[in-house]
């Protein structure tokens, strides 16, 4: 591909779709300060990107039996390679406040700029050559590529969740 067809596909991209690229980066720079979120906020994050994850993968290939089983199966290995892995680390649980100290990392923005990407690719791709939606291969591995970065931050939540020592 030259430069000229990249220029006229960017062209085409919605302006909102640049506004949120620019909100997912703040949001992840954000994370690579230690911090105190709130228990409420620790549930809420991971769901709104495991269903980002699963939204943009369902509108992408319906609901078929390789579409789930993609996810489903990205989905539970990310869980079992996080939750062995003790990422991010042992936390800290200030009952008084219900927040957990959330250690700062460079994972979750590498993660949110992968969904990003994944998503923007996948249509950029598929605009080009539409009948990869048919390719099992293709719907199984991107499948479990989006069910593999939407379930990292529930994975991080849970190991936050779980291994907690109170604050002192």
């Amino acid at each position: 591909m030259n430069s000229t067809a990249l220029a006229q596909i960017l062209a085409h991209v919605p302006t909102w779709v640049w506004f949120l690229l620019a909100a997912l980066l703040a949001l992840g720079l954000s994370q690579t300060r230690d911090r105190w979120v709130s228990a409420a906020r620790l549930r809420r994050m991971p769901l709104a990107f495991l269903a980002f994850s699963a939204w943009s993968t369902v509108g992408t290939f319906g609901w078929q039996a390789l579409t789930l089983l993609g996810f489903l199966g990205g989905l539970w290995a990310t869980r079992q390679l996080v939750l062995a892995s003790g990422w991010p680390g042992p936390a800290r649980h200030d009952a008084a406040r219900d927040a957990y100290f959330v250690p700062g990392s460079w994972l979750p923005l590498a993660v949110m700029m992968g969904i990003f990407a994944t998503k923007f690719l996948l249509g950029m791709t598929l605009a080009m050559s539409p009948a990869l939606t048919q390719q099992a291969s293709v719907v199984l591995g991107v499948s479990a590529l989006n069910g593999a970065l939407g379930s990292l931050f529930l994975a991080r939540a849970r190991n936050l969740m779980a291994h907690t020592v109170r604050a002192a």
